[in-house]
């Protein structure tokens, strides 16, 4: 087993080409088989496939986890769940943020729930909570954003708009739209978490 799981979600258009095991939530399992890429397992109350695809899925994951479609959680919630009981200590969500506003906030918060562990990805967003301690960004991505949850003391090194020992609050928005000016930038957290947004135009 991997340290790191990759979980593909309904509208994935790509996964990474990682070291990594995969994991289908729903109808991400069925786009991973369409794609021959095998699964230590898939999981969700599979209503949004047909019992022909469940065939195909079960060819391609190690595990089924079919869950009632009466539940208190999301797919994606019950898939990053699952990954922690299995001792998975980075966790990769990939096609969080496509379709429906509500399944992308409650992604966005599973981030925020599980700081360093949980990252959202697609092809032009990259999302992860930071909690206290140094944290290094490369520059790939255009822009890069930072929001307090709820509270963060933050500097910020080799970027556009630095900051140092700045108190920002969930109030504070201006701290969007940041740039690297280097090859990486640092965020130091010295107390709370950070939500770190980096985003391709």
């Amino acid at each position: 087993m991997h340290d790191t799981a990759v979980i593909a979600l309904k509208l994935t258009d790509e996964v990474p080409g990682l070291e990594a095991d995969y994991i289908g939530a729903d109808k991400g399992a069925l786009f991973l088989a369409g794609q021959g890429i095998r699964m230590r397992f898939a999981v969700g109350d599979f209503d949004s496939v047909e019992e022909k695809d469940l065939a195909l899925i079960r060819e391609y994951a190690d595990e089924v986890i079919r869950l009632n479609p009466v539940k208190n959680d999301s797919d994606s919630e019950s898939a990053v769940r699952h990954c922690l009981a299995c001792g998975y200590r980075k966790i990769i969500v990939c096609g969080p943020f496509g379709g429906r506003i509500d399944h992308a906030y409650v992604n966005l918060r599973l981030a925020s729930l599980f700081p360093g562990t949980v990252e959202l990805r697609d092809s032009r967003n990259r999302v992860i909570c930071c909690g206290e301690g140094k944290w290094e960004f490369g520059s790939s991505y255009r822009y890069i954003s930072f929001f307090a949850d709820p509270e963060a003391e933050v500097t910020l090194k080799g970027m556009k708009y630095p900051l140092q020992h700045t108190l920002l609050t969930a109030d504070d928005i201006y701290t969007l739209s940041n740039e690297i000016t280097g090859d990486k930038g640092e965020i130091i957290v010295h107390r709370g978490r950070i939500i770190v947004m980096q985003c391709r135009d």
